[in-house]
Parts: structure tokens; C-alpha cells; sequence
């Protein structure tokens, strides 16, 4: 039993902990059964197949999770400190972003940027990865270049240093869980002139190859599951999304062990298709036979032909811990997407943009369209302009460049761009929708209280939206195009 203590600093009931479990709707049993029973039979047949994984929405990006050994005041300020530190480098992807002068003084007052914070059991330890002393990084576990396996962990029971693995560190007796105000936190790094990086971001296919006393090792899979959470553990921490090959036969077929260490891109991108991930990272980790251990790191921005590949971005560098290169590969790829994908924001010259979205039929589409636009971080307005028999017109109000929301809508999986249309120079009578209008958006957590609930008549809400409402409104009648809205962006909603 551990209590619960909220921002405002009150002190609530010891709660006891309850396992928690995702709520299924009924109507969904049936779906949930049949999808296990395929899962079930996949890994039968000794295949899955794998998931799309071209751009993901990254959960809990302002929420930290740190070790504390106590409850106390003093304790606690240098913890929210050092969590709220963790965030404005995870949402701006920059890690000198702490030492900006307008941030130092955010950092000596966190709890005005807290939404909440709580105080849980200890985590789990770290999993153990081979040291400098360590005769061996795979403890039973070898995978030649076809890829074979024997099972077993990677480095069990040996942490670094060759020190043995406790059960959890014996000083940290809580763990203190942090959310920040997302609106709070991006307005604070815009006003320091801080670039902004959404939640919307690349998933990363991870070809990670480690050899150690002529042992050698590709991680995915059932292999290497040491080197994946401590991978895991780090990419939480840059607000990255990683992801590992299944290394089933068609991957052995695809590439060797040979391909990855070599950093052979034609070999790692075909292996990489089935995947759908055009963001691919390599590794290589390489223990010296004097205990150092040796790294290089290659980023790939594939793109749908061979020959339109990016050239690599690399970096190597050599440390006695391999933990430290598992640090540096993830905080590279993070800082190089960060570069290219992180928009310095402007909230006082939000720019108009037009987007006009197909394949919206039924009250849920909507619905379901309207949330995804107001939860995308360059939106700050969003207003119907017009309804149609398949499509929705909507005018957004965004912070940056066109460009930059092009980027977001691109990592969503929600809407796929088709060619730009030219908007007439006289606008057409607008159609206000049957259904309650948008207003400006206030909070990004929640999505607005107009939103019709998905459950209604699915026939009735198809006839509605093919007639309309003939009446006009007052802010979107026929006249001249303002500034900004004379080109469209285009889109189609996904299933």
C-alpha cells in the first residue's frame, strides 16, 4: 500500500494497489476471441506477421517515471527538477535544451508544470549486460550468421562490472510517476524559442548486431531480450518508439548476421520491407579483448524505391560499459530526427490552412477524423467549412509551417495525402454539418465535449451528411479566398 500524493501537494488515502485491466466492450468479444485465435495459430504455423510501423503517436511522452528512496519535500523537488529536465529534452529533442536561460528558471519551479504526480512501488531493476570483467555477453545464447539460436538470456545474472545482479536496488523504496501539462510545456519551450517535436514520430526498426569473444549476436526476437528492454528503457527516455525484427525464417533468408555487421543498406532495406518502417537504425557492438567495448551506429531514411535511399548519417564511439553505447545510439537517432522533424512554433502568426478530407461517410468517421485533427500539436483551431456527400472540408489554424503539418499528418497512419486542389477564387455557400461544429480547441488531453457520440444510427448520420443543412454561416459564405487558403491540402481517411 503506497499513498498517493497529487500537484497540489495534499496527502490522499493509502490506496491498496489493484491490477488493472483494459475494459473490453461486449460487442467486441467476439473480435478479441478471433483475433487471439489467429495470433495463437500464427505463432503455431511459426510465423506472425508483423505490424505496419511507418509513423506511431508516442503514449505518455510528458509523463517520467524516476527512483526515489523516500516521500520527502527536498527529495521531491530535486526529482521533479530532474524529471521536468527529462521532458523539454524529450519534446524538443535537444538535450542542451535544459541549459537555455528562460528554461533554467522554469527548472527551479516544476511543480508549476505538473499535472500530477504519485508515488508507486520501486521499478524493476535493469536487465543485466555483460561488463568489463565478463567472460561472455550471451551466458548460453549464440546466433551464427544464419541466425540459429539456443535460448537463454543475454549476460543472466551479471551486471556491469561483472558484479553480481540484486533483485533492485536496496535505497530506492518508492517510485515517483510525473505528468506534465503538454500545453504548459510546449508553450514554455515556443516562448524560449525551443523547438517542439510532437508526439507523432517515426517508428524505428532496430538491426542491432553484438559480438564478443567470437560469439555472435542479432537482437530480435527471442534473442537478445537483455539488449532489447535496456534499448527499450532508452528510448522511453528520448521519446522514441523502437522496434525489432522477428528474425523467423523469412528474415534468415533475407539477411545475415554478415549484412548488419557490414552496414550492407541493400541487404538491411529489403530485410526492412516487410516491416513498413522507413526509419531504420543498425548497430554494431564489439568487445575488444581488452574489455572495451567498440560501437558504430548508421540511421536509413529509406524511401520506396532501392535507389531513392538517403545516405546514412553514423557516428561511432568506444566505452568500457556497453550501456553507454546503447545510450549514445538512441540519443544520436533522437537528436538527428529531432533536427529535421522539430518545429519552432509561433503562437502569436498561426497560419490558415485548408484540408479537405475524403471518405467520410458515417457520424463515426467524422468523429474519428475531427479528434485526430485536434490532437495533432501544430493545430490550434479547427472549424468546419463545408460538409459534402464523401468528404469534410475543415480550416485549421496551426502553429509553423505548412510543411510541418504535412509532417505530423504523415506519421498519424490516420489520413493519406492525395494531390494538392486548388481552391476557386469565389467560395461556394457553406453546408453547416449535421452534426455539432468544432470550436476552438483548449486542451489537447481531452478532446472537446461536442464531439457526437459514435454510437448513433449509422444510416440516419450517411443520409444527414449527404443532405446537409442549407442554411449558411456567418463566417464562411461566398466571397474572397483569404490569404493562405488557396491551396488545399488533400486527404483520405484511412479504414
Amino acid at each position: 500500500m503506497f499513498s498517493t500524493i497529487i500537484g497540489s501537494g495534499a496527502r490522499m488515502p493509502a490506496l491498496r494497489s489493484i491490477p488493472w485491466r483494459k475494459a473490453v466492450p461486449a460487442g467486441r468479444t467476439v473480435w478479441v476471441r478471433l483475433w487471439w485465435g489467429l495470433v495463437l495459430g500464427g505463432l503455431l504455423c511459426g510465423f506472425l506477421w508483423p505490424v505496419p510501423a511507418a509513423a506511431v503517436e508516442v503514449e505518455d511522452l510528458y509523463v517520467v517515471t524516476l527512483p526515489v528512496t523516500g516521500q520527502g519535500e527536498a527529495e521531491r523537488q530535486q526529482a521533479l527538477r530532474q524529471a521536468f529536465a527529462e521532458v523539454l529534452v524529450r519534446v524538443s529533442g535537444d538535450p542542451e535544451a535544459p541549459q537555455v536561460a528562460l528554461l533554467q528558471e522554469a527548472l527551479r519551479r516544476p511543480l508549476g508544470y505538473v499535472q500530477q504526480y504519485v508515488y508507486r512501488p520501486p521499478p524493476p531493476p535493469a536487465p543485466a549486460l555483460p561488463g568489463k570483467e565478463s567472460n561472455s555477453a550471451f551466458s548460453g545464447e549464440f546466433s551464427s550468421e544464419a541466425g540459429s539460436e539456443s535460448g537463454g538470456e543475454v549476460g543472466a545474472g551479471v551486471a556491469e562490472g561483472g558484479q553480481a545482479a540484486q533483485a533492485a536496488p536496496p535505497q530506492f523504496r518508492y517510485s515517483l510517476r510525473v505528468s506534465f501539462d503538454p500545453e504548459a510545456v510546449s508553450g514554455l519551450l515556443t516562448e524560449a524559442g525551443v523547438p517542439v517535436w510532437g508526439r507523432a514520430r517515426p517508428a524505428i526498426l532496430l538491426w542491432l548486431a553484438v559480438e564478443q569473444g567470437g560469439q555472435r549476436l542479432l537482437v530480435g526476437g527471442e534473442q537478445g531480450k537483455a539488449w532489447q528492454e535496456r534499448l527499450r528503457r532508452e528510448a522511453r527516455r528520448r521519446g522514441l518508439r523502437l522496434l525489432f525484427p522477428l528474425l523467423d525464417l523469412e528474415d534468415q533468408a533475407a539477411v545475415r548476421f554478415a549484412d548488419v555487421w557490414g552496414d550492407f543498406a541493400g541487404a538491411i532495406q529489403r530485410a526492412s520491407r516487410r516491416y513498413q518502417s522507413t526509419t531504420v537504425l543498425v548497430g554494431r557492438l564489439y568487445a575488444r579483448w581488452d574489455g572495451i567495448w567498440e560501437g558504430r551506429w548508421s540511421l536509413y531514411e529509406f524511401g520506396k524505391e532501392e535507389d531513392s535511399t538517403r545516405l546514412p548519417l553514423s557516428w561511432a564511439l568506444r566505452d568500457p560499459s556497453p550501456s553507454v553505447l546503447l545510450a549514445a545510439g538512441v540519443d544520436g537517432t533522437a537528436d538527428r530526427l529531432a533536427r529535421r522533424y522539430a518545429q519552432l512554433l509561433d503562437l502569436k502568426a498561426a497560419n490558415a490552412v485548408t484540408l479537405r478530407v475524403e471518405g467520410v461517410r458515417t457520424l463515426a468517421q467524422y468523429a474519428r477524423v475531427l479528434r485526430y485533427l485536434q490532437s495533432l500539436d501544430p493545430v490550434e483551431r479547427l472549424r468546419v467549412l463545408a460538409v459534402e456527400e464523401a468528404a469534410v472540408v475543415f480550416e485549421a489554424g496551426i502553429t509553423g509551417t505548412r510543411r510541418s503539418l504535412q509532417q505530423t499528418i504523415a506519421f498519424g497512419g490516420t489520413l493519406a495525402p492525395l494531390a494538392e486542389r486548388r481552391l476557386p477564387f469565389e467560395r461556394p455557400p457553406v453546408q453547416e454539418p449535421p452534426w455539432p461544429a468544432s470550436g476552438t480547441k483548449t486542451a489537447r488531453v481531452q478532446p472537446s465535449t461536442a464531439f457526437p457520440d459514435e454510437s448513433g444510427n449509422v444510416s440516419g448520420i450517411a443520409s444527414g451528411i449527404a443532405s446537409g443543412n442549407a442554411s449558411g454561416s456567418e463566417e464562411g459564405g461566398a466571397g474572397v479566398a483569404p490569404p493562405g487558403l488557396e491551396a488545399e491540402l488533400h486527404y483520405r481517411l484511412l479504414p
